[in-house]
């Protein structure tokens, strides 16, 4: 292997440091923006090394066909040492700032969105609902209105049937009494209990 292939390794490692530096910060700029929980922490971490490591070794795939030699640890140490040396201040305040942007960007268009949207079809459908209420009431004293007429007849064969039914009636009141002393009873039984509790 040429000492092309070398240099070209070794600069495409210090660029794969450079970046894990700058995704290390952008996850740490996340979490803290998204109050993420400390026990989920360690899962991220997990996360964060898997794909650096996937990302590093397609990087050294397609640079020198994989192998794996000391100037490659060499190359992302010196990314990553540079980064957090000279750059990770800078794009922590570029990320936090972008995340404030895109944050009131995305609060702007939910506004919008609520203004332009939400807010005249919840308009629509209290009206609607109003009107139905409206119409209900309305209808039901046309109805109670004109129908009173009707009912006086249905009214006197009720009274009628009411009277023909009294010796059933007193027939049945004893059962009915004895139903109600019933209920009385296992209530006056219920508040015992809960009082001895």
């Amino acid at each position: 292997m040429n000492a092309s292939v070398h240099f070209a390794t070794i600069g495409a490692m210090i660029l794969c440091g450079l970046g894990m530096g700058t995704a290390f910060d952008v996850y740490r700029v996340a979490c803290s923006r998204f109050s993420v929980r400390r026990w989920m922490l360690p899962g991220f971490d997990v996360v964060y090394w898997a794909a650096a490591t996937l990302v590093v070794f397609r990087v050294l795939l397609a640079r020198n066909e994989g192998e794996v030699r000391l100037y490659v640890f060499l190359g992302i140490a010196i990314g990553i040492t540079g980064y957090f040396g000279l750059l990770s201040p800078t794009v922590i305040k570029l990320v936090g700032a972008l995340f404030r942007a895109v944050r009131s960007v995305l609060l702007f268009v939910w506004r919008a969105i609520r203004v332009v949207l939400i807010v005249p079809v919840l308009w629509i459908v209290r009206t609607l609902a109003r009107l139905i209420d409206i119409v209900f009431v309305v209808t039901a004293a046309l109805l109670l209105w004109i129908g009173r007429p009707l009912f006086k007849p249905v009214a006197k064969l009720g009274k009628w049937i009411w009277r023909l039914l009294l010796p059933v009636r007193e027939r049945a009141r004893p059962i009915a009494e004895f139903f109600r002393s019933a209920r009385a009873k296992w209530r006056a039984i219920l508040e015992l209990l809960k009082r001895k509790d």
